[in-house]
């Protein structure tokens, strides 16, 4: 399996990524791959939970990884 869906399927329709069908990530949680915009809108009821669950743990990877490199953008000491 590729980057591009091939081998893969459709969270929605099951049609399977090839050469002439390219399956496209989710925008915001990357799990899931769509054909198209018809199949990603029809889905969505059934996916915006696990994506919207997924997009807070990615944050939480990020701020977790900026402050143990050192980023400390937020001053602790003014709580």
């Amino acid at each position: 399996v590729d980057g591009d869906g091939v081998g893969e399927a459709c969270a929605n329709c099951g049609k399977t990524g090839s050469d002439t069908v390219k399956l496209k990530n989710c925008n915001a949680c990357r799990l899931v791959k769509y054909c198209g915009v018809d199949c990603q809108r029809a889905h969505r009821k059934k996916h915006k939970k696990a994506c919207k669950q997924r997009v807070a743990e990615l944050k939480d990877e990020q701020l977790f990884l900026l402050f143990n490199q050192g980023h400390h953008w937020f001053n602790w000491s003014k709580l």
